[in-house]
């Protein structure tokens, strides 16, 4: 089954995420979660975006591939640099996003093994919009008052849309 991607301002996506405690139940989770991205041509994916709201994300490689972080941390964060990004959860929107240029970050994956990771500037940008979702947070909440209430607005409208559209 391809889960749903929800859209902003779903109240799913502005709470914080709840830890992975049972990690046996994940293998199936994360391959729904994948088929969701791959549909949607994503280059990550958090637990709320497709309603679960589950301290889990799955974080896209340059080559295509993924992998998962399950209870993510931000040790460290260094450097600035602003990112032109969009969001499964915002589709059709694209805004330039402070973030920083490197990050560490310690996670655990499907098993409960603890990794860190350093990462820099894409794979840090795409861990930063991830773990920001798990954190209950999309990336319109870095833009001005006004124009998240643009953003927030638009996507009201699609979601009116697309309701009308399913009669």
């Amino acid at each position: 089954m391809i889960r749903r991607i929800v859209l902003w301002p779903d109240p799913v996506l502005d709470h914080p995420t709840q830890p992975v405690v049972d990690f046996a139940s994940l293998p199936p989770l994360i391959e729904e979660m994948a088929e969701a991205m791959k549909e949607a041509k994503g280059t990550g994916l958090a637990a709320n975006q497709v309603g679960l709201g589950l301290r889990l994300a799955l974080i896209g490689r340059a080559d295509g591939s993924w992998f998962e972080i399950v209870n993510p941390e931000v040790l460290s964060r260094e450097g600035g640099v602003v990112y032109n990004e969009g969001c499964l959860s915002i589709p059709g929107e694209w805004h330039d996003v402070p973030r920083s240029l490197k990050v560490r970050v310690r996670y655990r994956d499907a098993r409960g093994e603890e990794h860190e990771i350093a990462a820099e500037e894409r794979l840090a940008h795409v861990l930063q919009h991830e773990i920001d979702h798990l954190d209950g947070h999309v990336y319109a909440h870095h833009l001005s008052p006004l124009k998240r209430k643009l953003i927030r607005e638009h996507m009201l409208k699609k979601k009116r849309d697309a309701g009308r559209n399913a009669r």
